[in-house]
């Protein structure tokens, strides 16, 4: 009898990052584990104004752009952890286009290897019972 391959998704965003299989259970796809970003520290949220005790200025930019790209690269130092470790034998990553591109960047060796797909959306919100329309092309392509 030949084994089916384990497809392991990943789907993320610049602060939210979701693995998802499928289950062994059902026709479908379930979350086996998520991760948010630790916030932006407080030197990195911006200055608050003069006299204004509760209120801060938004972060800069470049400041969220840099803490999205630091999460995305955790999340891939993750991921080559897992691969290396025989935690799945395909992967696709699922992710908006600069963090899809800053993930798959960081991915080496074994993660590389398995790498089967990529999507560039922002399924991160997308209940699990949904995703079987974005995933299923994905799983054996």
């Amino acid at each position: 009898m030949i084994k089916a391959l384990r497809t392991q998704f990943v789907i993320a965003d610049g602060a939210r990052a979701r693995w998802v299989t499928r289950s062994d259970h059902a026709d479908d796809f379930v979350t086996t584990m998520d991760r948010k970003a630790e916030p932006l520290l407080h030197g990195e949220t911006g200055a608050t104004l003069e006299g204004a005790e509760h209120y801060t200025m938004p972060p800069p930019e470049h400041a969220t752009r840099e803490h999205h790209a630091r999460f995305a690269r955790e999340l891939a130092e993750e991921i080559n952890v897992a691969a290396r470790n025989g935690g799945f034998d395909r992967l696709v990553v699922v992710a908006p286009d600069r963090t899809l591109a800053e993930i798959t960047q960081h991915l080496k060796g074994a993660a590389t290897e398995k790498l089967a797909g990529t999507l560039a959306k922002d399924l991160t919100k997308t209940p699990d019972h949904e995703l079987m329309a974005w995933l299923r092309p994905l799983e054996h392509g």
